[in-house]
């Protein structure tokens, strides 16, 4: 890995620790170690800066400009982009944007949308992780049908880019 990739992977880690700090996850642990796993997930260096990042946005006060004057790479924060879903924006309908931006002949976009997907993919496995939870309700059940069906069609969808392998 090289010496920048390190940095920024460092940066991301430690952004997402001081953002998400105070914050917990449905299991009541730190909110920072989910963005961590979502991160270790990854193959690819892009996708696990962006892994680190994925809910910052969503979840913080963070912009994407912000991201960008810290040094992201554009692509890194066009896939942040893509892994938040918008308020107006059904479940699956934020899915195939996803899809929709790994698919474009824009190679920028496309470029973005697969990192973007390997991110959501990973964010998947680790949210569809009930071991995670001291106790599961019908709800929790319920919403892990949703991130299947939500992972089946990224799984399904666009072909990773040379060398990002989403079956970890």
């Amino acid at each position: 890995m090289e010496h920048r990739t390190t940095d920024l992977l460092a940066l991301a880690e430690q952004l997402a620790r001081e953002r998400h700090a105070g914050q917990t996850d449905k299991a009541g642990a730190a909110y920072w170690t989910h963005p961590q796993r979502v991160s270790q997930g990854c193959t690819s260096d892009e996708a696990r800066i962006a892994g680190w990042l994925h809910d910052l946005i969503e979840d913080t006060d963070t912009t994407a400009e912000e991201l960008l004057t810290l040094g992201f790479p554009p692509d890194v924060v066009a896939a942040v982009q893509l892994d938040t879903r918008r308020v107006d924006e059904s479940y699956m309908d934020y899915i195939q944007r996803i899809v929709d931006a790994c698919d474009s002949q824009d190679p920028a976009v496309a470029c973005a949308g697969r990192i973007a997907r390997e991110v959501k993919m990973s964010d998947l496995r680790d949210n569809m992780n009930l071991d995670r939870l001291p106790t599961v309700t019908d709800t929790d059940r319920a919403r892990v049908e949703k991130y299947r069906a939500a992972y089946s069609v990224l799984e399904n969808s666009c072909a990773p880019a040379p060398g990002i392998d989403t079956t970890r």
